[in-house]
């Protein structure tokens, strides 16, 4: 059980991130926050996809 919450964590944390980063770098601008982007997506989902190869979810 605490292997599943501290993965929860480390992703939320993670897609956190990548929203940082994506709005720094000026793919999400101020405007668009709101908006649903794809490129915000497939990153977010990269991410997810390299952590779940690095530390599989459960046991």
């Amino acid at each position: 059980m605490h292997f599943d919450l501290a993965h929860a964590i480390v992703t939320v944390a993670l897609l956190f991130a990548t929203l940082f980063v994506l709005k720094k770098v000026g793919v999400i601008t101020e405007g668009e926050e709101r908006k649903f982007s794809w490129t915000a997506v497939i990153a977010m989902a990269i991410v997810v996809f390299i952590l779940n190869l690095i530390w599989p979810y459960g046991p």
